[in-house]
């Protein structure tokens, strides 16, 4: 190339540097080298899990042992996602009882195993939460969100007293003061129009009002919400629909961390009502902090944070940021559960013509004026209203409710909860750290996870004939197990056991006792429009889920 043709080719001034091509060379070795590390690394972690993991042995597909990401696709992928639960059924009729459900997952289908992996923690056997579980709700150091069972014991005795059924039996009055609010609006907006109405809506404000007005002393009146859709309570749905991805991706709910409120709320508007309850229970946190802590000092009842100030919490647990994620996740896990199941029990009464008569006779007849609605300790001797929430007509009074193995609690004329809301459905896996566990003739090592689930164990046609229909029958005579021994409520887990027993149990049953005897006993109701694939279970979305397209459990008021 001559001079006049360099000069038109634009390289005029270009002269050939070895060290630039070095450079490049070095670049791409150190891409390569990389990617070779990582494919080592992919290749010595496949091999491993399959082949030398302590639980490669277990029965249960290959891609599972390989990577979480199969359970990814069921979360989030196979039939618009939640649909793990189903999957997990489908293996267990492939490969037994026992199923390796992700590299270091084991799941098991056996009721009588329960008590053995939700059991009690101790010093000496410390039974952990899955880490990968800690995030999902953005409150990591709430004590529900806890991995560790030492630090959980800790957490959960400070807010436990709160919790004890003689503090819950105490705000009765609380609680019929927020029912009379929905009542009343049934009587006066409703009645006769026949304008319909989403009971989950309706129940989803009932049990913010409870949890916000018990807990916090906060009258946050969402039960006034134009037809009962209250935005916080539906952008508590919109958090738990959210809830696998940021099971899955971790990151995104820790980078939701770090935006300011202002910011989050414009990116993902469904949120700004949690944001906006969080913004206003902070103040309430500083205060107590600080001694003053005036709406707690002021309320007619103790407080969740009476019971957090009289508590012996170390210093550290006491910071601003973990009690203002104690507070959000109680209020949380307060409302989802109790108002799906309301809303199953209201269904399956208006479903079943005959359970509805004889729940209205039996109502009638305890409270004969209806302007007069008995306390929660009276309506749970009422055997039917126990047989609808529970499923169960508990014969005799006294029912027992297994915690762990070698313990248990009594509740008079009640059970654990509706058995077809399941209450969560969502495995919740436990991890027995320093002690190996025996299943049959299999030993599962140290520190592995081992699920089980409500679901499973609640649709089990050995224990329950007929696992899906709503049978009250099936409660009549004091019935057992199929040991003979056992009762039957012994394998009614919506409220789990061991040392994680939910600690709401009793405000959710107190809920749903004096909610539905004042809706059954004063009004005349009627399905809109909905059948039983608006409340079967089809999407697992830690609660139960029905189909995608539902209108929701549509009700008229008559009369």
């Amino acid at each position: 190339m001559n001079d006049t043709q360099i000069a038109g080719s634009g390289l005029q001034g270009f002269r050939f540097d070895p060290r630039n091509f070095d450079f490049e060379l070095s670049y791409l070795n150190s891409v390569l080298a990389i990617a070779a590390v990582f494919l080592v690394r992919g290749v010595w972690l496949a091999v491993y899990r399959l082949f030398f993991s302590p639980i490669a042995k277990f029965p249960g597909p290959k891609l599972a042992a390989l990577t979480t990401l199969y359970e990814a696709y069921y979360d989030l992928i196979s039939k618009g996602g939640g649909q793990t639960a189903f999957r997990i059924k489908s293996l267990h009729e492939k490969y037994g009882p026992i199923v390796r459900v992700g590299p270091n997952e084991l799941h098991i289908d056996d009721p009588e195993y329960y008590n053995d992996v939700y059991t009690k923690s101790t010093a000496s056997r410390p039974i952990d939460k899955l880490e990968k579980y800690k995030h999902r709700f953005g409150m990591p150091e709430a004590t529900i969100s806890t991995v560790e069972g030492e630090k959980h014991r800790i957490r959960r005795a400070a807010i436990a007293p709160f919790f004890s059924k003689s503090r819950i039996n105490g705000m009765n009055d609380t609680l019929l003061e927020i029912a009379e609010r929905i009542s009343y609006r049934l009587s006066t907006e409703y009645a006769g129009t026949g304008r319909p109405i989403d009971v989950c809506d309706m129940w989803g404000t009932l049990t913010a009002d409870v949890v916000s007005e018990l807990a916090f002393a906060r009258c946050t009146r969402f039960s006034d919400s134009p037809d009962f859709k209250s935005p916080y309570s539906s952008a508590l749905m919109s958090w738990v629909f959210a809830a696998h991805y940021t099971t899955h991706f971790n990151s995104l709910i820790q980078t939701m961390h770090w935006m300011p409120d202002r910011v989050l709320g414009t990116l993902v508007p469904s949120f700004k009502p949690i944001l906006d309850y969080r913004a206003a229970i902070r103040p309430q946190v500083r205060e107590m902090l600080a001694g003053k802590n005036m709406l707690a000092k002021e309320s007619s009842h103790p407080t969740i944070f009476h019971d957090i100030l009289a508590s012996d919490l170390p210093k550290e647990e006491l910071s601003f940021k973990r009690l203002t994620q104690e507070a959000m996740s109680l209020s949380g896990a307060g409302i989802e559960t109790t108002m799906w199941t309301l809303s199953v029990a209201t269904f399956h009464t208006l479903w079943n013509p005959s359970v509805e008569k004889r729940l209205v006779a039996e109502l009638t007849e305890a409270m004969p004026d209806p302007a007069n609605i008995l306390p929660w300790s009276e309506l749970e001797k009422l055997p039917f209203l126990s047989a609808v929430i529970n499923e169960c007509e508990c014969l005799p009074r006294v029912c027992r409710v297994y915690l762990w193995r070698g313990e248990e609690t009594t509740l008079t004329g009640t059970l654990l909860a509706l058995r077809l809301s399941f209450g969560s459905v969502q495995r919740l896996p436990r991890v027995n750290r320093l002690a190996s566990m025996k299943y049959g003739s299999w030993e599962i090592p140290a520190g592995t996870a081992v699920s089980m689930d409500a679901y499973h164990m609640h649709t089990n046609p050995d224990i329950f004939p007929n696992p899906l229909e709503f049978v009250p029958e099936r409660w009549l005579g004091d019935p057992k197990g199929p040991d003979g021994v056992r009762p039957l409520s012994y394998y009614l887990v919506s409220f789990i056991r061991g040392s994680r027993v939910c600690i709401g149990m009793h405000l959710a049953l107190m809920d749903m006792y004096v909610a539905l005897a004042m809706l059954f006993r004063r009004h005349k109701l009627e399905l809109f429009e909905t059948d039983r694939s608006d409340v079967d279970f089809i999407v697992d979305l830690v609660r139960p889920m029905p189909k995608w397209d539902t209108k929701g459990v549509r009700i008229i008021v008559k009369s």
